[in-house]
């Protein structure tokens, strides 16, 4: 996000290319330089290793960590339903947290190519939760539709 908040994107992806005008040149390679310093930054630093010896190109950067971490393989793809289905409110768990967690999985899955509709989406929250929460499963079961995500949380950080 913060490379799209502050212009750098098309640098990063590539659609921006370097200028032939020796003063949009110097520019946009200030742009670069900050691109890369934004994306370096924000890694964690035992990662670094995964950049090379002299990051310096954040499209090469870039696609190093998207061929490390979001790969669209099946292998990744499983992993992420793996979790997915594992993934079980506790009883000490805070809601939000568990909200959260299966969010950022549909998230990741969406990125590797594996995107789950809204519904089913709904019904995996739902089939996390534990028995106390019944009342809050079963009166969705109710209806001929099934409720929207916003909805379902709201009601479940509302609980």
């Amino acid at each position: 996000m913060a490379l799209i908040k502050d212009g750098l994107w098309g640098i990063v992806s590539g659609t921006e290319t370097i200028p032939e005008v020796a003063g949009a040149r110097a520019k946009f390679e200030s742009r670069r330089d900050k691109a890369i310093a934004i994306i370096i930054l924000s890694i964690e630093p035992s990662l670094l290793y995964l950049l090379g010896e002299n990051p310096d190109d954040p499209v090469k950067v870039w696609k190093a960590l998207q061929d490390q971490f979001q790969r669209e393989s099946w292998a990744n793809k499983l992993s992420l339903r793996r979790k997915l289905y594992s993934l079980k409110l506790r009883e000490q768990d805070s809601v939000q947290d568990h909200i959260k967690s299966m969010i950022e999985i549909f998230n990741e899955l969406s990125i590797v190519g594996d995107a789950i509709s809204e519904e089913d989406q709904v019904v995996h929250l739902l089939a996390s939760l534990p028995d106390y929460f019944g009342v809050l499963v079963t009166a969705p079961e109710s209806n001929s539709e099934v409720p929207k995500m916003q909805l379902v949380t709201e009601r479940l950080l509302g609980n």
